[in-house]
């Protein structure tokens, strides 16, 4: 996360990315994606994350939505 743009995030921030991020993974693995990569992941919580998002959960959700259609990877119930 070094480096992108000229931003910068304090640690308690940095986590929250890094959770995140985390659980975003997890959710493709699950769901078998095979097509993100983890860099592409990476860039779409970040974008989120330096247009002012902090919440976890809206991260995630944010992430998987700008790269794959919800229904692929959101629970129905």
């Amino acid at each position: 996360m070094h480096g992108f743009h000229s931003g910068s995030f304090d640690p308690q921030t940095l986590v929250i990315l890094e959770t995140a991020f985390d659980e975003a993974w997890l959710t493709l693995k699950s769901v078998g994606n095979t097509t993100v990569r983890p860099d592409e992941l990476a860039r779409s919580v970040l974008r989120l994350a330096t247009e002012g998002e902090r919440d976890p959960v809206r991260l995630h959700d944010g992430a998987l939505e700008g790269l794959l259609p919800a229904a692929s990877w959101r629970e129905t119930g």
